[in-house]
């Protein structure tokens, strides 16, 4: 299962729409599944905790966790970044994000099918939400 951006924010900010959800699923999903998340994803909820909530503490404690979890860390490699980059420029009647494109070719490339989010985009790329359908 990878486990996108928002689902992060929701897990960690408690006044995110979401947060519930994330929480109440959370020992769920990581005993169901293998977690993935990128290191993009990564990068941008560290940027989130740090500069749109202002807490460079929780942003240290988050990825000090991650690093020291079991959680696999896909890499953006060059190749993925040109894919990523190919499958933006397909997908123009989208609003994907970079990143979101990011996800969905590692993804593919590491036949991850589930993911952990409130992104509509996983959905659309025909992945399975485990929030939802868990």
């Amino acid at each position: 299962m990878f486990i996108d951006t928002g689902f992060w924010i929701a897990l960690l900010d408690r006044r995110d729409r979401n947060h519930q959800a994330a929480t109440g699923r959370l020992g769920h999903l990581l005993s169901t599944f293998r977690p993935f998340v990128s290191d993009f994803v990564l990068f941008e909820t560290l940027t989130y905790l740090n500069c749109s909530l202002g807490r460079h503490d929780l942003a240290l404690r988050f990825l000090d966790k991650v690093q020291t979890s079991t959680i696999d860390v896909l890499e953006v490699d060059k190749t993925t970044k040109k894919r990523a980059i190919d499958l933006f420029r397909q997908y123009n009647d989208k609003d994907f994000s970079v990143t979101d494109c990011t996800s969905f070719v590692l993804m593919a490339a590491n036949r991850i099918r589930h993911f952990a989010g409130f992104d509509a985009h996983f959905v659309q790329m025909q992945f399975l939400n485990a929030v939802a359908d868990g």
